[in-house]
């Protein structure tokens, strides 16, 4: 299956029926529908961060070349 969203919230459930122990982990992927492989990756996730989403990068377009200083520097030049 390809990439699709999977929400937080089914995301959490599995974690919680898991370590809760109500299910094994062969019977969550059953219920859930995704990958051992996304189901490790989101534990790992959510044991290092304490959420079950990324966090968003700050930096979501490309890098400037000139900063705020720069760009002030450069407006008293030409001023």
């Amino acid at each position: 299956m390809g990439n699709r969203k999977i929400s937080p919230d089914l995301k959490l459930a599995a974690i919680r029926l898991h370590e809760w122990g109500i299910l094994t982990t062969h019977e969550i992927l059953e219920c859930v529908g995704f990958s051992r492989h996304t189901f490790l990756r989101i534990c790992k996730l959510y044991h290092e961060t304490g959420d079950v989403v990324k966090p968003c990068s700050e930096y979501i377009s490309r890098p400037r070349a000139l900063n705020i200083e720069d760009v002030a520097y450069l407006t008293e030049l030409v001023f």
